[in-house]
């Protein structure tokens, strides 16, 4: 579970919209704006990943040695899961008074 930390949350799969794809030919404005976007969703989700996962580290590793014991894989991978669910929640909230503001 730990010793996969860093790849279930700091490895994920970029949109399918390549640089190669939005400089080519054939591809509009409006497809290369969507791709721009869903590129820049990417990369803001993967700031936030590392944020969260740079401070759950910090907070649950004192002296990095070559690897982490159980105990600290633990911490963080409790940590991380902790914060995320958070981050979840709050948008879903967001999310959801948005659309009352949006019915009145």
């Amino acid at each position: 579970q730990g010793s996969n930390l860093f790849v279930l949350f700091a490895v994920t799969r970029p949109p399918d919209f390549t640089l190669a794809k939005m400089e080519g030919e054939g591809v509009s404005d409006a497809e290369r704006t969507q791709g721009l976007m869903q590129l820049q969703a990417f990369m803001q989700g993967q700031k936030v990943t590392m944020k969260i996962l740079g401070q759950c580290f910090t907070r649950c590793v004192t002296y990095p040695k070559n690897h982490l014991s159980h105990s600290e894989q633990q911490c963080v991978w409790n940590c991380t899961q902790r914060m995320f669910d958070s981050e979840s929640f709050l948008l879903q909230r967001l999310t959801e008074a948005q659309k009352q503001k949006q019915r009145m």
